[in-house]
């Protein structure tokens, strides 16, 4: 408990093999090892990964924008976008949980024995190559 907030978990007993939906990607986190050679300072936890499992795309959000610019409101488009991504890439997201920084920011399912992410296509910051 700190400054009078209880902290709870967010984590999810799966039963079978889950199927994502719109842009969701289930990540399998791999072991993160700081760097011994250079010292950094950092205020997030970043996540390499493996996707198990990804949705087919989505219909991306156009917002509509008043006089002053703000946006008052969405539609979505009627343009396809599917996944850039598949099943078996290894990629680059970044984020802790505000609340305690030691979790993650999205969701965890525990699928089987393994605990799981799930998180969005807009969350990958970049695909490790090779």
């Amino acid at each position: 408990m700190k400054s009078g907030v209880t902290l709870t978990t967010r984590t999810e007993v799966v039963a079978g093999t889950p199927r994502m939906l719109g842009d969701k990607i289930l990540l399998r986190p791999l072991p993160w090892k700081p760097s011994e050679t250079i010292d950094v300072v950092r205020y997030g936890r970043p996540v390499r990964g493996t996707i198990v499992a990804i949705g087919p795309g989505e219909y991306p959000k156009k917002y509509t924008k008043n006089a002053n610019g703000e946006k008052t409101g969405f539609k979505y488009s009627k343009h396809f976008r599917p996944t850039e991504l598949k099943p078996g890439d290894v990629v680059e997201v970044g984020g802790i949980s505000v609340w305690d920084g030691a979790g993650y920011k999205w969701d965890e399912v525990v699928v089987g024995n393994e605990t799981l992410l799930i998180c969005s296509e807009k969350d990958v910051c970049g695909v490790m190559c090779g």
